[in-house]
């Protein structure tokens, strides 16, 4: 095991000043929606404010345009209207007023759904960071999967914060082919949103395989001591980049 590699590839990563987030209900992910329509909830639900004390339910006031400004989409405004129509019939979102061009939305919690079903957190530093990576309706795309990537994870244990599964793992969850979701993976490695490790594996006493292991960017940690300890998931044999 090459312990260097591990030791010293994210040794100078600096935490987060805060680890806000906002919930997704697992039953979003059964909605049928695109990559790109998730992507836009997740994207306007992470803009929504709430009143916790009077126990009101997330809302943003915005307008289209304000949104594709946001996402320097500058040909959105068609797209983002019918994707927003798509969400309120999917009763993701709610639209309370318009006024002008300002729509008042509010991102409606199913309590029950959230205790029976569960949900996943998906993080602000991760989604400004998208935001600042890359533009467009791309920007909604790898929202959408890493709100997929998020939905696998539990922050629990070590071990259930690594994702040490194959990428055809996420195909039905993303309704996208194989070597999309590795191309997703490749770009997320390259922008250091999800800490990784190249490892090679034994599958029996003389066949090995190597692969990708994951974690979020702030579990980079755990991720090295879910490595280390060998316990868990795949027998790693070594630490290639």
């Amino acid at each position: 095991m090459n312990n260097k590699i591990l030791t010293d590839k994210y040794k100078k990563y600096e935490m987060p000043k805060n680890m806000l987030f906002i919930v997704v209900d697992s039953n979003v992910l059964t909605k049928s929606l695109s990559n790109t329509e998730l992507g836009l909830y997740v994207f306007l639900k992470a803009q929504a404010g709430r009143n916790i004390l009077k126990g009101s339910t997330p809302c943003l006031s915005t307008t289209v345009g304000k949104i594709t400004k946001m996402l320097s989409w500058q040909k959105g405004t068609k797209a983002i209207n019918d994707m927003i129509n798509t969400l309120v019939r999917a009763n993701l979102i709610v639209v309370e007023s318009c006024s002008g061009k300002t729509l008042n939305l509010a991102f409606p919690d199913d309590q029950i759904s959230l205790i029976n079903n569960g949900y996943c957190k998906v993080y602000a530093h991760s989604i400004n960071k998208i935001i600042h990576s890359i533009n467009g309706k791309q920007i909604l795309s790898y929202i959408g999967f890493y709100t997929c990537f998020r939905s696998t994870i539990f922050e629990k244990t070590q071990e259930s914060c690594v994702y040490d599964k194959s990428p055809r793992r996420l195909t039905m969850l993303c309704n996208l082919s194989e070597a999309s979701i590795r191309n997703y993976f490749q770009w997320f490695r390259k922008n250091n949103i999800l800490a990784n490790f190249y490892v090679r594996c034994v599958r029996s006493d003389e066949l090995t395989y190597n692969k990708y292991v994951y974690a979020d960017m702030h579990d980079c940690n755990k991720l090295v001591e879910y490595i280390k300890d060998n316990r868990y998931g795949s027998v790693i044999t070594e630490v290639l980049e």
